[in-house]
C-alpha cells in the first residue's frame, strides 16, 4: 500500500472539520440551555459567552423554540458536509444518493417516532428517541459508514472481476 500524502492531508481536513462543526455545535447548544435554565429558573447564575450575548435579550420561549431552528441548521450543515465527504472520498457523484438515503431515512424516523409519542400520549419517550435520532443526523456517525460501505463494495466488485 502507497502511502498517499494529499489523501491523507484530505482526510486529516475532513476530520478537523467535522470535529470543529462538533465542538461548535455543542458550545451553541450548551451555553442556550443554560441560558433557558436560567430564564426558566430565575435564580440560576449563567453569563451567556461573548459571541453569543445577543441571545441575552431573547425571552424563553423565543430561545426555546429557536433551538428547533438550530437543529434544522446543524442537520443541513452535517448532511452537505457528508455530501461532499462521500463524494470527495470515493470520487463519484453518485455514491452521495445514499447519504440522502440515510438522512431520509433517519428524519422520517424521527418524524414518526415524535408524532407517535404525542399521539400515543408517551411524549417524553417519543421526544427522547427523536433527540437521539436527530443527534445521529447533527454527527459525522452517516458519513463514517457510508464511505467505508462503498469503499468495501468497490473493492468486492474488484476481486469478482
Amino acid at each position: 500500500m502507497k502511502f498517499k500524502i494529499k489523501e491523507t492531508l484530505f482526510t486529516f481536513i475532513v476530520i478537523v472539520v467535522f470535529i470543529a462543526v462538533g465542538f461548535l455545535r455543542d458550545a451553541v447548544f450548551i451555553s442556550l440551555n443554560s441560558q433557558l435554565y436560567k430564564l426558566y429558573f430565575k435564580n440560576y447564575e449563567y453569563t451567556l459567552p461573548n459571541w453569543l450575548s445577543f441571545f441575552n435579550s431573547w425571552p424563553y420561549m423565543q430561545l426555546y423554540y429557536f433551538k428547533y431552528l438550530l437543529t434544522a441548521i446543524f442537520v443541513i450543515i452535517y448532511l452537505l458536509l457528508s455530501l461532499l465527504t462521500v463524494k470527495l472520498f470515493t470520487g463519484e457523484t453518485k455514491n452521495t444518493k445514499w447519504v440522502f438515503y440515510a438522512y431520509g431515512i433517519v428524519l422520517l424516523l424521527s418524524i414518526v417516532t415524535y408524532l407517535s409519542g404525542y399521539f400515543l400520549n408517551n411524549f417524553p419517550k417519543g421526544f427522547l428517541f427523536t433527540r437521539n435520532l436527530l443527534g445521529l443526523l447533527q454527527s459525522p456517525f452517516i458519513t463514517m459508514v457510508i464511505i467505508p460501505a462503498l469503499k468495501l463494495e468497490k473493492s468486492a466488485q474488484k476481486n469478482s472481476i
